[in-house]
């Protein structure tokens, strides 16, 4: 008996030791729990239990409506992008021949790349011919409204034709790029009918219900879009635990095919094939569907035939990325009184603050030089007087429900300009606001230091342009406000006198301030109005 508890002793200890083991390796090294996907691309985790649904017609606008939007499930349809004349034209030397003068904006292929990449048209931009002939080399790819010259090439589908959802068409846009492109994990902040032309897609779609499993940044908590922190191609299960309980689906687009996938619908994409070529149409996300115009049968019509909000003419600044228009009447008719009444001033006070404002209301916090305070206060300043104007120009101090409702879609129009003027990464001054003043000051103070009070014109536009990631256009133009004597040498005395004249676009310049978004955003969650 003795020598029998002994041995159970033994084992017993051996067991524990062993288990202990086992635990410190799980903490140190590897996941707890199963480890499969650990630093292997999204999606390795697990095999796809979610289906979507997939079909081979297009249903007609009520049906869509009924099937898909208001249960937010995404739809697979195979072939719809076949009538579009871009799935038997848009090769490499028809979109030159063609669009090849147009402006399109740029993105980094990869989009853990944070440096924008540079074309033709400066920072961030690029003719349709250039990138067409430099697309498989490029770290870069179109994402870009649709030019209206591109429009007839692209067939919107019977499903968007009428009623609300027709109504609810806010832009379009076109997709261009080579093998090996990928997404972050994210979700959108519009409703999406998504064609390809060329090439092959791979989608991982998540129910938004599993949202918590997905580690979406703090900055995209009160967005209606957003994007997670994992890195899709590199999933450490040690910092992303709950990765691991993540159930997705997983389909493949071929060309020809379309997919719906319903706002704010987590999925992550990655792009095959030498040419791949796409088209997005975005959507308002719609609780309920005004079927008026809807008592016939639609058929495929072509984009330039079709009312879209906002739309690019090819050239200069896009006007894309604006909030919905009718999440802003929306929010407006929420703030009526028991009068139905909407004290303008109230709307003003409480969602147009600018970022420097709000202080710790949110967590993203950008700093700010005196220069850009002043000139979002000026921004925010003018925005509440244009606001007012518009809406009460009687000066009554309220607006009523049945005005709000009545307001046609250019007056909403001009309502969401004001509030949300056109983005600066959407600019053709997009540089100014992109690469901190402060910046070209240090680089400035390094590149004199390393060169005893002293260096060439070209050395310090080689630098802006490696290390800053600017274009030399706006490094010759700050160095001739440097150098006003057209001198090709840099000093130290000459950057001392000149260099707040030549900082100037960059210190005053506009950001991206996200505020009155996230402010409405928040009011109307708190409402269960989203």
């Amino acid at each position: 008996m003795k020598c029998s508890y002994s041995i159970a002793f033994f084992f017993t200890t051996l067991v524990t030791i062993s288990s202990s083991a086992e635990q410190q390796t799980c903490q140190k090294d590897v996941p707890c729990g199963s480890s499969k996907g650990h630093l292997e691309i999204f999606g390795s985790h697990a095999e796809a239990t979610e289906t979507i649904d997939e079909m081979f017609t297009v249903p007609q606008p009520q049906e869509f409506f009924d099937k898909f939007v208001k249960p937010n499930k995404p739809v697979l349809l195979r072939g719809a992008a076949k009538p579009s004349r871009a799935y038997s034209l848009w090769t490499v030397e028809y979109l030159i021949r063609e669009y090849g003068n147009l402006t399109v904006r740029l993105e980094a292929r990869h989009e853990g790349n944070d440096k924008i990449p540079v074309g033709e048209g400066g920072l961030g931009r690029d003719t349709v011919a250039h990138f067409m002939q430099n697309f498989d080399t490029m770290d870069a790819y179109v994402i870009s409204q649709i030019p209206r010259p591109v429009e007839k090439d692209v067939a919107v589908p019977p499903c968007l034709r009428c009623g609300s959802i027709a109504q609810g068409i806010q832009e379009t846009h076109l997709f261009l790029t080579a093998a090996g492109g990928k997404t972050k994990l994210h979700r959108d902040p519009y409703s999406t009918f998504h064609c390809l032309f060329n090439g092959t897609k791979d989608w991982i779609l998540i129910d938004p219900s599993q949202s918590d499993l997905l580690y979406f940044a703090e900055e995209s908590r009160y967005e209606w879009g957003g994007f997670s922190e994992v890195d899709v191609d590199r999933v450490d299960l040690l910092e992303f635990p709950k990765i691991q309980d993540v159930r997705f689906a997983r389909i493949t687009m071929d060309k020809g095919d379309c997919i719906f996938v319903p706002g704010g619908y987590p999925h992550q994409v990655r792009v095959n094939g030498y040419l791949n070529t796409a088209v997005s149409i975005w959507i308002s996300r719609l609780k309920e569907f005004d079927n008026t115009d809807c008592d016939r049968e639609f058929d495929f019509t072509p984009m330039d035939q079709v009312d879209v909000l906002w739309r690019y003419s090819g050239h200069g600044d896009l006007p894309q990325g604006h909030m919905d228009i009718h999440i802003l009447r929306r929010l407006l008719l929420v703030l009526a009184d028991s009068e139905g009444k909407i004290p303008v001033h109230h709307f003003l006070d409480n969602f147009l603050k600018g970022q420097h404002e709000v202080k710790d209301e949110f967590e993203e916090n950008r700093q700010m030089t005196k220069e850009q305070i002043s000139t979002m206060d000026e921004l925010f300043s003018n925005m509440k007087i244009e606001f007012a104007k518009k809406v009460d120009p009687e000066g009554r101090g309220y607006i009523t429900k049945d005005e709000v409702k009545a307001l046609t879609i250019e007056e909403m129009k001009e309502l969401m300009l004001i509030i949300d003027p056109t983005d600066v990464s959407d600019m053709s001054s997009f540089e100014y606001s992109h690469i901190p003043g402060e910046h070209i000051r240090g680089l400035l103070v390094n590149l004199l230091r390393e060169n005893h009070g002293k260096m060439s014109a070209d050395l310090f536009v080689n630098e802006y342009v490696e290390t800053l990631g600017g274009t030399s256009e706006v490094a010759k133009e700050i160095v001739s406000k440097l150098v006003p004597n057209n001198d090709s040498t840099l000093t130290a005395a000459m950057v001392k006198k000149n260099l707040e004249a030549a900082l100037q676009p960059f210190e005053s310049s506009r950001f991206h301030d996200p505020t009155v978004e996230r402010l409405m955003y928040k009011h109307l969650e708190m409402r269960d109005e989203l």
